[in-house]
């Protein structure tokens, strides 16, 4: 089973300073905090575009994220954070990414080992690549890790364990092509 990237985006432009958020669509199934960019409008769709993860030159680049938890009172149909993708054709949020801006991801929205005071950029499945200690040339986006702190916690008992815990990486964004 497949554990999916987890995201939180609470410091980017978008989310207090009413920057755009706009409504994007996938063809395939993508994780919370894929980065790509919007490639026209969507199908049969007036104001939802198409997403295409990675990074373009000139594209706006925007970060996908939707709410994990659905408001069924229920609680049949929630998922857990590391559980939770995006289905293909699901219509999403996509947050603009500026520079300055901050977000964090678990260590599956990484292509590599992510580090402390490591660079990344965008690779070409939305993931971040590590790049190293230097920051690299030509990329559409540079991100520094900035910290790394837990989130949630665990209760082991002879039974079972209890809740979960996550390592998340504080990306600030460095500079956009």
């Amino acid at each position: 089973m497949a554990v999916h990237a987890v995201c939180e985006t609470t410091n980017l432009r978008a989310t207090h300073y009413a920057a755009r958020i706009f409504d994007c669509v996938c063809d395939v199934d993508i994780d919370n905090g894929t980065l790509g960019y919007m490639d026209g409008l969507a199908k049969g769709y007036s104001h939802i575009y198409n997403f295409k993860a990675g990074a373009k030159e000139g594209a706006v680049v925007v970060l996908a994220h939707n709410p994990e938890w659905t408001e069924d009172t229920s609680r049949m149909t929630n998922q857990r954070k590391d559980k939770f993708f995006i289905p293909a054709g699901t219509p999403f949020r996509a947050f603009v990414v500026d520079a300055q801006d901050e977000f964090a991801l678990s260590p599956e929205g990484f292509a590599g080992e992510p580090e402390v005071d490591k660079y990344v950029s965008i690779d070409t499945n939305g993931k971040l690549k590590i790049e190293g200690d230097t920051a690299p040339e030509g990329a559409v986006m540079v991100g520094k890790i900035m910290r790394k702190r837990q989130v949630g916690s665990t209760l082991v008992t002879g039974l079972r364990t209890y809740g979960y815990k996550r390592m998340m990486y504080m990306v600030k964004v460095e500079t956009l092509a």
